[in-house]
């Protein structure tokens, strides 16, 4: 038996030796492009296509397809020129989305896409090479330090009648004909080609990336793209969800997609991804299209999962396409890269369904939400449980953001969420204890969109608590109703209510958080908007836009306002006190709120004289807590680093370091 394993092993190192050797035979057979793709400011360039082996044939293409035998004979180098004046092929078809035949009315920005393969002398033919040239087009002045995504793929994987993923299509003339009486549904009803989803509607396509500082591209990729989203594929700009497998030729694509991206267990940056998204704004797309990205910003912690984001500029074939969100993807494939996880033991829950697992692993998720809303809280073992199953601490900070901005289709009212869990406990590895975490995504049918931004009184915390309400009887609703009745949880989510207008939400940082992101995308608006619309902005893009941006930010105003009333009602307290919390000397130690925002300055907030306030000392390396000043403070607890205060008018808080 030892000899045959022997064996077989050997035969395995075999093959893989084998596969290797091929692999590395047709990487040096690769045809080669002479530039590397990108912009180039000349009036015209020159571009080689060479093979290694020079009796090889080189085949091309000029529009996306692959090249094969038939297509047209590499002979002499290409001289490239702007090709921004011809007319548009991709962005004038047709049947895009329900009740809209939009096309541009400008010719869009454009460049050379190239794709050539080699036969070699014993008839094998290479794989694919795929390069796109943006001639006397200058990349800063269009489009700044964005970075500029370009997807290569055959025109018919999206816009052929039958296979097309982008289009009605087929599928709409069947669902049509099945009911005529469609015809007069809702857009967002309408079922087209764009509505086929799994690895079925995903087409082959390469994908190149030049960052923002950069004018040519420095990563290239053979993946696979779907499109992504429920109503919003319905949409004239959809979103793309990248996936990248072995059978393109990689496993992961080992890049740093969205800059400053870094690991939730803070090991470094996250420089592998299996999948990522390209989102149009999702609900947002047609308004301010900064909403999920901005709250999601702004709510970064280490609680629970957020996805990073970055702005990034997407080409078609060569063909101008918009402006994009850049995102993580949730997936067992995003835990293992945030914190060495193994995938296989990730099980990932989306809006009631598994999106990462196994089919079974749904017990596991409705076992413990059923336990949440269904048992008696009062009772410390019944919550000890609780805390053992849930993340009860890190719910606590995802409860109060969305109380906070009152996502009309998210957690509270059984809309979008998700959460994720390690199926086999592993407590040597943070955060793989076998307890079900949050994550946030899709956040922005909120903060006004589809009205003026007037619409900013919405009391979630008050449905939340009345048993009786709609809103009770939801998942996320009777979840938090159900913890609501345990005492320590109530301090803490009134505590993280508190925060979420003190900290995470506060006028200043959120003025800044929206300047930021209206500047970079304010010089980009024209083209995006002349390229994919609404026909309402048209005439006026910028201002549009800019109106958008500004009913985002009266609506935060607004809730600023009117936020620390809603919790001073709900829960029948008094007017809050203001709180000032410091420390003799900074250079010594810091200090951190309620377990969650550390703080190396001085911090003003409001919290109410009903509610425990927590703050914990953080002594630098050699130093230690020597005592705290309280003025106007009345002592809750105390232990060796932290104490729990109930804040009176005027109350001082500081932190005596030595």
């Amino acid at each position: 038996m030892k000899l045959l394993n022997s064996l077989y092993l050997l035969f395995c190192i075999a093959l893989a030796s084998t596969k290797t050797v091929e692999e590395e035979e047709q990487e040096n057979n690769l045809p080669s492009f002479s530039l590397a793709s990108g912009f180039y400011n000349e009036e015209s360039i020159e571009l080689e296509i060479k093979a290694p082996n020079p009796n090889a044939v080189i085949y091309y293409t000029l529009d996306g397809s692959i090249p094969n035998e038939n297509s047209t004979i590499y002979e002499n180098p290409f001289i490239l020129k702007n090709k921004s004046n011809e007319e548009n092929v991709l962005s004038n078809h047709l049947g895009i989305a329900p009740y809209r035949n939009f096309t541009p009315s400008v010719k869009v920005k454009k460049g050379h896409v190239i794709r050539a393969m080699a036969k070699l002398p014993d008839g094998e033919l290479t794989n694919v090479v795929s390069g796109t040239y943006y001639v006397g087009l200058n990349k800063t002045q269009l489009y700044q330090d964005n970075p500029v995504i370009n997807i290569i793929t055959d025109p018919d994987n999206l816009f052929d009648y039958e296979k097309g993923i982008y289009i009605l299509g087929k599928t709409y003339d069947d669902w049509i004909k099945a009911d005529p009486k469609r015809k007069d549904a809702q857009d967002y009803l309408v079922q087209g080609n764009y509505n086929e989803s799994g690895r079925k509607s995903e087409r082959p396509a390469t994908i190149e990336y030049i960052p923002g500082n950069d004018n040519t591209a420095v990563f290239s990729q053979d993946v696979g793209i779907r499109l992504k989203g429920k109503a919003t594929r319905t949409y004239y700009q959809k979103s793309f969800h990248i996936t990248s497998r072995e059978e393109y030729g990689k496993k992961n694509m080992k890049f740093e997609f969205i800059p400053g991206n870094m690991r939730a267990d803070g090991k470094g940056p996250v420089n592998k991804y299996k999948t990522f998204n390209l989102r149009n704004g999702g609900n947002d797309s047609e308004f301010g299209k900064i909403r999920d990205m901005l709250l999601q910003d702004l709510i970064k912690n280490d609680y629970f999962e957020t996805q990073q984001s970055d702005f990034a500029i997407v080409f078609i074939d060569g063909e101008y396409w918009g402006v994009y969100n850049v995102y993580e993807d949730y997936s067992d494939h995003y835990i293992k890269n945030n914190y060495d996880i193994d995938d296989k033991n990730v099980v990932v829950i989306k809006s009631n369904k598994v999106e990462s697992g196994e089919d079974e692993d749904i017990e596991l998720y409705r076992n413990t939400v059923n336990y949440l809303r269904n048992t008696n809280m009062t009772i410390p073992e019944n919550y000890e449980e609780a805390k053992r199953q849930f993340d009860v601490e890190g719910y606590v900070w995802y409860a109060a953001f969305y109380a906070y901005i009152d996502v009309q289709d998210g957690w509270y009212v059984g809309g979008n969420y998700a959460m994720w869990r390690v199926r086999d406990p592993d407590n040597s590895v943070p955060k793989a204890d076998g307890k079900w975490r949050m994550m946030t995504f899709d956040t922005e049918f909120s903060t006004g969109l589809y009205g003026d931004g007037t619409d900013y009184k919405t009391d979630i915390i008050k449905q939340v608590l009345n048993k009786k309400s709609s809103m009770a009887r939801q998942l996320g609703g009777g979840i938090t109703y159900s913890l609501l009745q345990n005492e320590e949880f109530k301090n803490m989510f009134i505590n993280a209510l508190c925060d979420m207008k003190n900290i995470h939400f506060e006028s200043e940082r959120v003025q800044k958080a929206i300047d930021e992101k209206e500047n970079i995308l304010l010089p980009l608006v024209k083209d995006h908007i002349q390229r994919n619309g609404p026909d309402w902005a048209l005439e006026y893009p910028e201002g549009c836009f800019k109106d958008q941006i500004k009913i985002i930010r009266n609506w935060l105003k607004g809730r600023d306002s009117v936020f620390m009333k809603f919790i001073q009602d709900d829960f029948g307290f008094q007017p809050p006190n203001k709180v000032i919390i410091t420390a003799n000397d900074f250079n010594m130690g810091s200090f951190i709120v309620n377990n969650m925002n550390e703080f190396h300055q001085e911090y003003t907030g409001e919290y109410f004289k009903e509610n425990i306030l927590y703050i914990t000392a953080k002594p630098n390396q050699g130093r230690k807590i020597k005592a705290w000043k309280l003025k106007n403070c009345n002592l809750a607890n105390r232990t060796k680093l932290s104490i729990g205060i109930y804040p009176k008018k005027g109350c001082t808080i500081t932190a005596v370091f030595n």
